[in-house]
C-alpha cells in the first residue's frame, strides 16, 4: 500500500511539472445537478477540478468530482464513501484530500480521485466514537490537520507526515484541542500562526445566561458562541492547553473566514442573522479588548468566504430554519468606512451552505444543499 502511494504520489508530481497552463475560467454563471446534497466544495489549484462532498439522505456520502472543459465545469464522475461526509481540504502540494466523515476522516489521492473508476481512498483517521466530525483544515506547512467534531466539544489533530506513511498512520492523532459546544468552521492566518474556530454556544457549566433564541420550533434559550485562537505550534506538541483566546462571537458562530491581510476575521452568527468583523490584532487577545463590528446580514448566514484580493466578503444566506429553502448569497464591498460599504446580491434557492473561490480569484462557487446543485457565479470587479 505504502509502494503504490508512492508511485501514484510521483506520476502526480511528473504530471503536474508537465502542465503548462491552468484551466480556463468561467465566463457566465451556471449551476451544475450533483446526485446528492453537497456541503463543501473545493477546487484543484489548476482549475481543472472541483471536488464536492454529497450525501444521497441515508447515511452514505460520495465525492463528486467535476471536471473544466474550457471555462464550463460538469460532473465527470462520483466515488463513494461509506459514511455521510462535510467539510473538506486539500493538502497544500495538492496531493491529498481531507474530508471529515462522522467518526473519521477519509484520506484521499487526488490524483486517484481523477481519475474514474479507481480507488483514491488511502485510509481513515479515527476522531472518536460519536465525534460528528465535519470540518477539516491544513496548517500552511502541510504538517497538520485539524478535524472539528461537532458532537464532541473538540478538534483532532493529527500529525499529517506520519498520515502520509502507511506504516505509521495508526498512531497520528496528536491529541484533542477542547472546545465549547458544536465546533464547526476553521481558518489559518496567513502566516500559519494562529488557528480560528467557531464554537456554537458556551456549554451550560460556563456561567454564561442564556440569551440566544431557539432556532428551531421546540427549541431552548442558549448562551452565545465563541471564536477561539488556537496557537498552531501549541497544538503539535500540547493541544489540551492550545487555546489562547476565547471571543464572544454571537448567538450560533457557525463559520469563520480571514482576510488574505490576516487583519480582520468574518464571523457569520447564525442565530443573530447577522455578519461578525473582528480586528485581527493585539487586542484580539483579551475579550475585552476585542474590536468587533456587525453587519445585519440576512437570515441564518453560515458559509463566508473572502474574496482573494481582500476586496468583497461573501455570505451563505441559508434561511436554515425557514418554512422554504429559498435562500440568497450576499456580499460586502470595502469602502472608506462601515457606513460606505457596499451591498452586492445573487440568487441562491435551494438551502446555499458553503462558499468558496475559484483559483481564477473571480468565480464563487457556492453548494445549493436542498436543489442538490453546485451554483458558480462572477462576482462583480
Amino acid at each position: 500500500m505504502k509502494t503504490l502511494f508512492l508511485i501514484v504520489a510521483a506520476l502526480a508530481s511528473m504530471l503536474g511539472a508537465q502542465v503548462q497552463a491552468a484551466c480556463a475560467a468561467p465566463t457566465k454563471d451556471s449551476h451544475i445537478a450533483v446526485p446528492g446534497h453537497p456541503f463543501s466544495a473545493i477546487a484543484s489549484a489548476d482549475n481543472c477540478w472541483l471536488f464536492v462532498s454529497i450525501d444521497d439522505g441515508e447515511d452514505q456520502g460520495a465525492i463528486a468530482v467535476l471536471r473544466n472543459k474550457d471555462g464550463v465545469f460538469a460532473l465527470d464522475h462520483t466515488f463513494a464513501l461509506k459514511n455521510n461526509v462535510y467539510g473538506e481540504a486539500l493538502s497544500h502540494d495538492g496531493k491529498l484530500l481531507l474530508v471529515a466523515a462522522n467518526d473519521d476522516t477519509a484520506i484521499l489521492d487526488v490524483a486517484g480521485l481523477e481519475q474514474a473508476g479507481a480507488n483514491p481512498l488511502l485510509g481513515l483517521l479515527h476522531n472518536g466514537p460519536h465525534a460528528g466530525a465535519v470540518y477539516t483544515a491544513v496548517s500552511l506547512d502541510d504538517k497538520l490537520l485539524f478535524v472539528s467534531n461537532e458532537r464532541a466539544q473538540s478538534i483532532s489533530v493529527f500529525d499529517l507526515t506520519k498520515v502520509r506513511s502507511d506504516d505509521s498512520r495508526g498512531d497520528a492523532l496528536l491529541g484533542r484541542v477542547p472546545t465549547a459546544l458544536a465546533p464547526i468552521g476553521l481558518a489559518f492566518s496567513p502566516d500559519g500562526r494562529w488557528l480560528y474556530a467557531t464554537s456554537q454556544a458556551m456549554s451550560a457549566t460556563a456561567n454564561t445566561s442564556a440569551t440566544c433564541k431557539a432556532e428551531q420550533q421546540g427549541g431552548h434559550m442558549h448562551p452565545p458562541g465563541v471564536l477561539l485562537r488556537i496557537d498552531v505550534a501549541k497544538a503539535a506538541s500540547d493541544p489540551a492547553h492550545a487555546v489562547a483566546a476565547a471571543l464572544p462571537a454571537g448567538c450560533n458562530p457557525v463559520r469563520v473566514a480571514i482576510s488574505p491581510s490576516g487583519k480582520q476575521l468574518w464571523v457569520t452568527a447564525r442565530g443573530d442573522n447577522t455578519l461578525l468583523r473582528f480586528q485581527a490584532d493585539d487586542g484580539l487577545a483579551e475579550a475585552k479588548h476585542a474590536s468587533v463590528g456587525s453587519f445585519p446580514i440576512g437570515t441564518s448566514p453560515v458559509g463566508v468566504v473572502v474574496r482573494p484580493d481582500g476586496k468583497q466578503v461573501w455570505v451563505a444566506l441559508s434561511n436554515r430554519f425557514g418554512k422554504d429553502s429559498a435562500g440568497q448569497l450576499a456580499g460586502l464591498v470595502s469602502g472608506d468606512n462601515d457606513a460606505s460599504m457596499k451591498h452586492l446580491s445573487a440568487p441562491a434557492a435551494g438551502f446555499p451552505r458553503e462558499v468558496s473561490f475559484l483559483p481564477d480569484g473571480r468565480t464563487l462557487v457556492a453548494t445549493l444543499f436542498d436543489a442538490k446543485q453546485v451554483e458558480l457565479i462572477l462576482t462583480p470587479e
